[in-house]
């Protein structure tokens, strides 16, 4: 079958190019204003500790890597005495299986969830996760404060925490594992429409009932603030962990590894970048098998096997490389409209204003999010742009 070129347009020349350039640019920009709008998340809590962040991250390097990947971490043990425990309060979506885990690694004692999950007794853990006061959750209000004298406040922004929250509700309603795969893309747009501003509100609910609760923040206090995006930063990460650690030492019956700044750091790589390590030790392996097979070649080079020593190399199947630092897979684009952003803007906004004469970093955390919702508003024009160009 013949194919006619008459009626098409003609490119200019360097026109696609051109193109091409201006939309690189304008993605790059992008990813460079939100990186930045999101670095300040992970760093603007315990500013003074930036330094320590740094030096913990050294000295995992430095001093645990051992034989056992530089610290071992047992199974929780149940504790033979009463432990004070406190809430680890999250809005659905906001990193509360990391939080369980990475506590629980730091003070070798087991969690639970207000359902008890596990059919541990409240007095026997270190934590009890909750998502109260969102809906489909068991009311804990009436729960008097002496038996729970301290709370975590699990946040994630919420452009980030109600996707996450959608995908668990996929996985669910499609049978399949917790964590692993997000929904696709026309899900997301039917749900988000349907159900945005009110998990806005509920995101916005939570937060006002645990800070009203627990009003006293800091390490000294009775709340602690601790964001998803400090928690998991490369940098500061441990300095996130080192005060969850401190925090959790202050309850009756809780012994962290606190004390020991460089097994907290390593604690926490091991808990939250367990994706990285499993992905080096795996190239690692590879390296180690490459070296194997390059060693059995060259000997039988020696045997006198010259058509091998100037024959093809030998093709290798190509691996799939997969984001070590993201636990689902499938396609992470989240749009939102205008509206929805504004209103998004709206909600941190009014936080912002009830809560800025509290003396601790919960204003700072909500000043860092306005930040970059409005970053996002900002941009949300040229998302057709940057969506075309990381899916092609």
């Amino acid at each position: 079958m013949m194919t006619t070129t008459a009626g098409m347009k003609r490119k200019r020349p360097g026109s696609g190019s051109a193109g091409g350039t201006t939309k690189l640019a304008i993605c790059t920009a992008i990813v460079g204003a939100l990186t930045l709008g999101l670095l300040e998340i992970s760093v603007v809590p315990f500013q003074p500790s930036y330094r320590i962040g740094r030096r913990l991250s050294s000295v995992v390097d430095q001093q645990y890597l051992d034989v056992n990947g530089g610290c071992e971490i047992k199974r929780p043990a149940n504790p033979p005495h009463s432990v004070q425990p406190t809430w680890a309060a999250s809005y659905p979506g906001s990193g509360a299986k990391l939080s369980w885990n990475l506590i629980t690694a730091l003070s070798g004692l087991p969690t639970t969830d207000d359902r008890r999950i596990n059919g541990l007794d409240w007095h026997k853990v270190v934590s009890v996760k909750t998502h109260f006061p969102t809906r489909r959750t068991v009311d804990v209000s009436s729960i008097q404060k002496v038996h729970f004298p301290r709370a975590l406040l699990i946040l994630r922004h919420p452009k980030d925490a109600i996707p996450s929250y959608h995908n668990h509700l996929y996985e669910k309603q499609n049978d399949i594992a917790e964590h692993s795969t997000r929904a696709p893309l026309d899900d997301w747009i039917q749900w988000r429409d349907a159900s945005f501003h009110e998990q806005m509100e509920e995101w916005k609910s939570h937060i006002e009932y645990w800070l009203d609760a627990y009003p006293n923040g800091g390490l000294e206090g009775d709340r602690l603030v601790v964001t998803y995006e400090g928690i998991t930063d490369d940098i500061y990460g441990p300095t996130h962990a080192h005060a969850l650690a401190r925090f959790l030492d202050k309850s009756e019956g809780v012994d962290t590894v606190e004390l020991d700044e460089g097994k907290v750091a390593c604690v926490w790589r091991r808990i939250v970048k367990y994706k990285v390590l499993a992905a080096k030790e795996e190239q690692d392996g590879e390296k180690k098998t490459t070296s194997k097979r390059r060693l059995r070649n060259s000997l039988r080079n020696l045997r006198g096997s010259l058509h091998r020593r100037s024959g093809r190399r030998r093709k290798t199947k190509e691996r799939k490389i997969v984001d070590p630092s993201s636990h689902r897979s499938g396609d992470s684009f989240r749009p939102y409209t205008n509206e929805q952003l504004d209103f998004m803007i709206e909600k941190l906004d009014q936080l912002r204003i009830k809560y800025m004469e509290r003396n601790d970093d919960i204003v700072t955390v909500l000043e860092s999010y306005l930040d970059v919702a409005r970053l996002f508003r900002a941009v949300n024009g040229s998302g057709k742009i940057f969506h075309s160009l990381i899916n092609t």
